[in-house]
């Protein structure tokens, strides 16, 4: 008997984690990952060509036999839905939903960053004295502000945007440690003109990039 570990993106297969006939060493490993999988921005939109949705999912299979009870799962009604993969030799054994950190593009850097690198590297740069530092978001910008300057960080969308800024929050109300960081939250409709000035002199961006509200970068 066979069982294989796999991930999906979309229901479509996207990658073979474990195919192997051990199904304690398969249900072991499964549920490692599961637990271990935590991240602290997950990636909730796919930037191919469009920005759209994207689910992963993480699935335990085992090959098929006729008596194989059916696997059900809750809709977002909390009915139960009959689930299937889409090959006819495998059957669900266990199946959650699979996070992948979320990567963000940030001026003035040549890679994309993790929050954890953000946080790290800009939020908690450090300067001789005490500075008092602001962030904020616009559209599907996060800005960092402090010592004169500001970091833009680009988000796929606006939810996204909101949703990095609300992570940066939430570390750092949770670290009794910091003292000098304002959250100041979505930037009002009246001061964003000069904002966009600043952001257009900084970056060398067209007027219409600064207000874009998606990207796929």
């Amino acid at each position: 008997m066979l069982y294989k570990i796999i991930i999906t993106k979309d229901g479509k297969h996207k990658k073979l984690i474990y195919e192997g006939e051990d199904k304690k060493h398969a249900k072991k490993k499964y549920f490692t990952i599961k637990d271990k999988n935590k991240v602290l921005t997950p990636k909730t939109t796919n930037a191919y060509k469009k920005t759209k949705p994207v689910i992963y999912e993480l699935l335990l299979l085992k090959e098929k036999e006729e008596n194989d009870p059916k696997f059900y799962t809750k809709d977002s009604l909390g009915r139960n839905v009959e689930v299937n993969v889409k090959s006819d030799k495998w059957t669900i054994l266990h199946k959650v939903e699979y996070f992948y950190e979320e990567k963000f593009t940030v001026f003035g850097y040549d890679k994309r960053m993790e929050t954890k690198e953000i946080i790290k590297l800009i939020l908690l740069r450090r300067h001789k004295g005490i500075l008092l530092k602001q962030v904020n978001y616009v559209v599907n910008k996060v800005l960092i502000h402090q010592d004169g300057e500001f970091d833009i960080i680009t988000c796929k969308t606006k939810s996204d945007a909101k949703k990095l800024y609300t992570t940066l929050r939430n570390f750092y109300e949770s670290n009794d440690k910091m003292k000098n960081i304002l959250f100041t939250g979505l930037v009002s409709k009246r001061n964003r003109t000069e904002l966009y000035k600043k952001i257009v002199e900084k970056t060398g961006w067209s007027i219409n990039k600064v207000y874009r509200s998606s990207t796929r970068a």
